[in-house]
C-alpha cells in the first residue's frame, strides 16, 4: 500500500509525518497513547495536509488531483436553486475507462477484494465506469478549526482500546487527523462531519437472485451532536439521534424505531412493531440487529458503511491505498431516473454509477474473543478527505468473503456536507442485494437539527402520523 502505510500502532505513522514535514519536531511527540502533536508541529503539518488530515497533494501521475477546498457553498453550480434537487456539477464528463471482464487484470491492483469478487460472480454484467477524480469534499470552517485544536490536545483515555477508550479534550471536529492506530481512525469515522441533522423520505429495495424486487419506503429524522455537546440527564452523551418510520408496504406500515447512539455503549433504542399501538424500549439495537425492512441484508452497525460503537472489534490501521471507489454519485440521485433505471438484476446499473480514483485508509476489524459477531472480520475503506466509509467487506465464520458494501455519496454543496445518495449491500453467497437510500421520486433531503425533545420516545407516534406512517388500527 502506498501513502501512510503499516506499523502505525507504535507511533511510526506520526514520526514519519514529522520527519517529512516538520524536520526536528520529533521531540514534540509524547508517546503513542497521546494523539496530539503540539501546536508547533500541527502548524508545520498544515501546509502538507488538508484540515481533516488528508494529503493535500495529488498523486505522482496526476490521476488524483490536489485538494483545493472542495465544493463549498461559494462553488455550487450557478443554476442550482436553494431547496432544489442537487445538480451534478460534473454532468458533462465522460468515463475515462470502463473496467469489465476483458481488462480486469490490468486494473485489479486498484480494486478491492470485494469489487473483484463482484466481477468474479457477475463477469458478463458487472462493470465499473471510471471518471475523472474530483476531491469535492468540504466541511465548515468551524469544523476545521475544531480539528486543528484536537490535533494539539485530544487523546484516547486508554491508549487505543476501543472497548473502553473515548477521546479526551476533543471538540467538534475530527479528533485524530493524524491517526496512529485503528482506534483513532474509527473515532474519526464516528465523529465525521454530517451536519446538524436531516429529514428525508427514501426507498430501500432488496433484489432476489432472479431480479424480483421488494420495496420498502421509510421516513427518517436524524440529529447529530458534537462530542463536546452537553450530556442528557439519565442518558449521558448522545452522538446521534435517529428515528425511522415505515410508510409502505402496508404489512409493515407504522413500524417505528428510535435509536440513541451514545458515546459509551450500549446503544439505546425504542421500537413499535406492526400491530402494536405504542413504542417501547428494546434491547435490539446496534451491532447485528437487522435494519427495518432490509430482509436481513443489512444490520444496524453496517449503515453508511459502519455505524455506532466499534467496541466489539479490534481495529488495525493498515495504511492507505489508491482505489476506484464510488464518488460524486449525483446521477444516482437524479429525479429523471426511476428506481428501475438504477437497478439491474444482480447489481446497480453500470450506466448510472460513477467511480473515481481516490486514496482511502484501509481499516481491518476482527471480532474480539469475548464478543459474538455475525461478521467475525470486516474491512473498511475510508475516504481520506471525509473519513466516510466508501467500501466495506464482510467475512463469514469460515474466513470467506461473504458480503460487500458500497456507499455512493454526493456533496450537498450548500451545507456543505457529504450526503449518502445510495448504499448497496451485496450478498456474495446467496446472490441477493440491497439498494438503500434512494429518493429520486421523493422530495429532496432537508437539513437542520430537530430539537432534542423531538426524539423523546413519547413523541414518536405523533411524528409518525405527521409523516404518514400510521400504525394499523390507529
Amino acid at each position: 500500500m502506498n501513502g501512510l502505510g503499516g506499523g502505525m500502532g507504535d507511533g511510526s505513522g506520526k514520526r514519519w509525518l514529522l520527519r517529512c514535514c516538520a524536520g526536528g519536531l520529533l521531540g514534540l511527540l509524547a508517546g503513542s497513547a497521546a494523539a496530539s502533536v503540539g501546536a508547533q508541529a500541527a502548524g508545520q503539518l498544515a501546509a502538507r495536509f488538508t484540515p481533516l488530515g488528508g494529503e493535500r497533494a495529488g498523486n505522482a501521475d496526476g490521476s488524483i488531483p490536489p485538494w483545493d477546498g472542495g465544493l463549498t457553498p461559494q462553488r455550487r453550480p450557478a443554476e442550482w436553486q436553494a431547496g432544489g434537487r442537487y445538480i451534478d456539477p460534473y454532468a458533462g464528463e465522460k468515463p475515462l475507462l470502463l473496467i469489465g471482464k476483458d481488462n480486469l487484470a490490468r486494473y485489479a491492483a486498484k480494486l478491492s477484494p470485494g469489487q473483484q469478487a463482484l466481477f468474479a460472480r457477475y463477469p458478463d454484467s458487472f462493470q465499473l465506469p471510471v471518471y475523472p477524480t474530483h476531491r469535492s469534499f468540504a466541511a465548515p470552517d468551524a469544523f476545521y478549526a475544531g480539528t486543528y485544536r484536537n490535533a494539539t490536545q485530544a487523546f484516547l483515555d486508554d491508549g487505543g482500546d476501543t472497548a473502553t477508550g473515548t477521546p479526551q479534550h476533543a471538540v467538534a471536529g475530527i479528533p485524530f487527523p493524524l491517526p496512529d492506530n485503528g482506534s483513532e481512525a474509527m473515532w474519526n469515522q464516528r465523529l465525521r462531519w454530517r451536519g446538524a441533522g436531516r429529514e428525508r423520505t427514501y426507498v430501500q429495495i432488496s433484489v432476489s437472485p432472479d431480479g424480483a424486487a421488494s420495496l420498502v419506503r421509510l421516513a427518517e429524522r436524524a440529529r447529530y451532536e458534537a462530542i463536546d455537546a452537553a450530556p442528557r440527564k439519565h442518558v449521558g452523551q448522545v452522538l446521534a439521534y435517529s428515528a425511522s418510520a415505515v410508510l409502505e408496504p402496508a404489512k409493515l406500515a407504522g413500524t417505528l424505531k428510535l435509536i440513541y447512539d451514545t458515546l459509551v455503549p450500549p446503544t439505546r433504542a425504542w421500537q413499535r412493531s406492526p400491530g402494536q399501538r405504542s413504542i417501547a424500549a428494546t434491547s435490539d439495537a446496534g451491532g447485528d440487529t437487522p435494519v427495518l425492512g432490509a430482509n436481513g441484508l443489512l444490520h444496524e452497525d453496517q449503515v453508511e458503511g459502519y455505524n455506532g460503537p466499534a467496541a466489539r472489534y479490534e481495529w488495525k490501521l493498515k495504511g492507505k491505498q489508491e482505489l476506484y471507489v464510488p464518488y460524486n454519485s449525483y446521477r444516482l440521485h437524479d429525479a429523471a431516473l426511476s428506481y428501475s433505471d438504477l437497478l439491474g438484476t444482480h447489481h446497480l446499473n453500470p450506466d448510472v454509477t460513477r467511480y473515481e480514483l481516490h486514496r482511502v485508509w484501509v481499516l481491518d476489524g476482527k471480532c474480539r474473543p469475548a464478543q459474538s459477531c455475525i461478521w467475525p472480520r470486516r474491512t473498511l475503506y475510508l475516504d481520506e478527505d471525509s473519513w466516510q466509509v466508501l467500501l466495506a467487506e464482510l467475512y463469514g465464520a469460515e474466513g470467506t468473503l461473504d458480503a460487500m458494501q458500497e456507499v455512493h455519496t454526493l456533496m450537498a454543496y450548500d451545507q456543505p456536507l457529504l450526503l449518502p445518495a445510495l448504499e448497496t449491500v451485496y450478498d456474495l453467497v446467496g446472490g441477493r442485494y440491497l439498494a438503500r437510500g434512494m429518493n429520486n421520486q421523493s422530495a429532496e433531503v432537508t437539513f437542520g437539527a430537530a430539537e432534542v425533545d423531538a426524539f423523546d420516545s413519547g413523541d414518536m407516534s405523533g411524528w409518525a402520523k405527521h409523516v404518514g406512517a400510521v400504525a394499523p388500527k390507529e
